[in-house]
Formats: C-alpha cells, sequence, structure tokens
C-alpha cells in the first residue's frame, strides 16, 4: 500500500507557511518557561519533520509536549549535563527536559569529537521524545560528515513469535553527503510501520493493512487501536520469520543496546510511556580520503539506482531520502499542511498560554 494512503487529504489540511509555524511553536513553549534557545531548537526540529513529509513527527505535536511540561512529566527548564567524556564519546544526561535538545546537543558533541578525532559519539540518559531521527544525521552531512542515530521507546512492537510487546518502534536513521545529488538519508523504525502512522489512521478513520500489527494471539488488526497494552503489538520489520521478521527484531535489540543499556537509561521494556534514550555519531569522511572524492562516487551510486530500469507498474527507483526532499520542495513553496484539528488545537493551546497567535 502506498504511503500517500495516511497523507493528510487536501480538503482536510490547512497550509501554513514555514516561518510561522515554526515561530509559533517557539512563542508557544516560551509560553510554558521553555528558553528562548530550547524553545527554537525544538521547534526548527518540528518544522523539518512537517516540512520532509513527516507529518506524524511535525509541528502538530506541540500541544502534546506543552501538555507534558504542565503535567510536570517533563522538568523545564531542564540541564543537559555531561555526566562522562573522553576525546570520542560523551554521556549526556537529558535533565527529564525535551528530547530535541538533548539529542541536538549530542551531536553537535559527536560532530566536534569527528572534527578533531577522526569520529565522534554522544549518547544520551533520562531523555524524551527527539521528533524525526533522520533531522540529527543531517547535521553531520552539512558538515561534510556522516551522520547516524538511533533512538529507543517504550514497548509497542513484539519480539520475532513473541505474543506481547517488548520493544519500541527503536527508529535508525543514516546520513550521508552527496555532490549533485542530494543527500542519501535512510529514516526508518524498525517496527514494520512507525507508531504515529497507527494514530494518524485512527485520526482520518481509516483502517491499517494487515501486517501492521497483531493481537495477542497473532491475528492481523485492521483497526487502529486506540492506546498501547499487552493486548496487542506492532510487528517487527519483515513481520514473520520467512519475511525477514528476526532482521527487524535485532536492529530493535540493537538500537536498546546502543541507546538504553549503553546510556544506563534503560532498554525499552523498561521505560514509561515517553520516554526515549538516545545514541548518535559522527564520522569525518575527511580523515579516510578527500570530502570531493567521497562525493563524487556517491554522485555515481545515486546515479546508478536512479537508472535502474522499473518494474511494470513503478514510475521510477527512488533512493532513500527522495520522497521526504521531494516533498519539502512542494511544502517550501506551497506551505505546510494541517489537518484541520491540528491547526485548531495549536491555536487553542496559543491563546490557553498566553502565546501570540501567529498563523
Amino acid at each position: 500500500m502506498a504511503l500517500k494512503y495516511l497523507n493528510i487529504p487536501e480538503q482536510d489540511a490547512i497550509r501554513v507557511d514555514m516561518d510561522a509555524i515554526q515561530r509559533q511553536v517557539v512563542a508557544i513553549l516560551q509560553a510554558v518557561n521553555v528558553p528562548e534557545r530550547h524553545a527554537q531548537i525544538t521547534a526548527e526540529i518540528l518544522t523539518a519533520a512537517s516540512l520532509r513529509g513527516v507529518d506524524t513527527h511535525g509541528v502538530g505535536n506541540v500541544t502534546g509536549y506543552v501538555q507534558a511540561i504542565e503535567e510536570g512529566r517533563y522538568t523545564i527548564p531542564q540541564s543537559v549535563d555531561v555526566v562522562a567524556e573522553s576525546a570520542t564519546t560523551a554521556l549526556l544526561d537529558c535533565g527529564n527536559g525535551l528530547g530535541f535538545v538533548a539529542a541536538h546537543r549530542a551531536m553537535e558533541l559527536a560532530i566536534a569529537k569527528a572534527k578533531q578525532q577522526g569520529v565522534g559519539m554522544a549518547t544520551v540518559r533520562n531523555g524524551h521524545h527527539i521528533g524525526m531521527v533522520g533531522y540529527y544525521p543531517l547535521m553531520a552531512v552539512a558538515q561534510d560528515m556522516i551522520g547516524m542515530a538511533v533512538t529507543n521507546a517504550s514497548r509497542s512492537m513484539r519480539p520475532l513469535h513473541g505474543a506481547h510487546p517488548r520493544l519500541g518502534t527503536n527508529p535508525i536513521a543514516f546520513g550521508a553527503p552527496a555532490g549533485k545529488e542530494r543527500p542519501f538519508l535512510l529514516d526508518m523504525a524498525t517496527t514494520t510501520v512507525a507508531s504515529g502512522k497507527l494514530g494518524l489512521a485512527r485520526r482520518l478513520g481509516v483502517s491499517i493493512p494487515e501486517g501492521w500489527a497483531v493481537d495477542s494471539e497473532g491475528i492481523p488488526l485492521t483497526e487502529p487501536p486506540a492506546q498501547r497494552s499487552e493486548a496487542w503489538a506492532q510487528t517487527p520489520l519483515g513481520n514473520t520469520l520467512e519475511q525477514g521478521g528476526h532482521k527487524g527484531y535485532g536492529l530493535a535489540v540493537m538500537v536498546d543496546i546502543l541507546a538504553g543499556v549503553l546510556s544506563g537509561g534503560g532498554f525499552s521494556a523498561q521505560l514509561a510511556g515517553g520516554e526515549n534514550m538516545t545514541w548518535t555519531m559522527a564520522i569525518d569522511i575527511a580523515a579516510f580520503r578527500p570530502v570531493a572524492e567521497f562525493k563524487a562516487m556517491m554522485d555515481e551510486m545515486i546515479q546508478a539506482l536512479h537508472a535502474t530500469p522499473p518494474e511494470p507498474g513503478a514510475e521510477r527507483v527512488l533512493v532513500a531520502g527522495d520522497p521526504e526532499f521531494d516533498t519539502e520542495a512542494e511544502r517550501r513553496e506551497r506551505g505546510i499542511p494541517l489537518h484541520a484539528t491540528q491547526y485548531d488545537a495549536i491555536i487553542a493551546t496559543a491563546r490557553r498560554v498566553g502565546a501570540p497567535v501567529m498563523i
């Protein structure tokens, strides 16, 4: 089933200017005592997700973060502290605050260390949701580096052959720069589909394809479940052993090790809803070979993939990142589409917390 299956229908969308919605998110967050720089980082990452068509991780989520702050589930203002550090590594504590802020700092540190040592890594504990994981590798790509980021989450995925959820969606993102071509950016959940798409399906009132989620008996669900529970689970990427479900399962555990066990923040089965631990890495290409040569070979590889004859019924062969870069170009021109209910909720939140309405 095409991914556009879960796009916001144009007739239900309200288009907003990217700069205006980013300023709106900053204003809302500042109104609930988030420091200006932290609000700017969070707003930029949320807006980037909306621009790239990752609507499940976009600006509409600001209302949920405000609610978490108001209910005391987030510590605001937060302090992001370095707990342990070496020439190439760092362990950060998010301070129980906005995950975006700590993950952004982690990648900044990884990049700085890579500039000095060729590679840098940083992991984050005591954290929360970091939004679109693909944002963080792009920070490294902008510095002519290879970037990678992973984050774990509370349990929603069953292990292969398991009857109950024990792993999060545990996404992986990897980016590398090219020359004339656009960067390569892989951004994927280790579940068959990101959990946000189940929520989006509920909001749109549509069914989900078989294979996305199953009940505790392993029977496929077609009605998107209302909330996480032991009664159902998302499937690992591949779903069944025959289709490679052991690979999605193994990748999810790998993310738990890098983000949760290495940081000490906890693996998925130990996390409460809303808790997320993160791991980032930057690799300085220049430490291996001239950057121009690397980018030229990247161009050759991407062009070879694009030149592959498409199978019957397919328009063209894409490379990871292509759909999102295409969407970004369209939305920069036409504005970011928000579902009418999201648009109303953002305005209502702004008014309630005393922030000016800017969209």
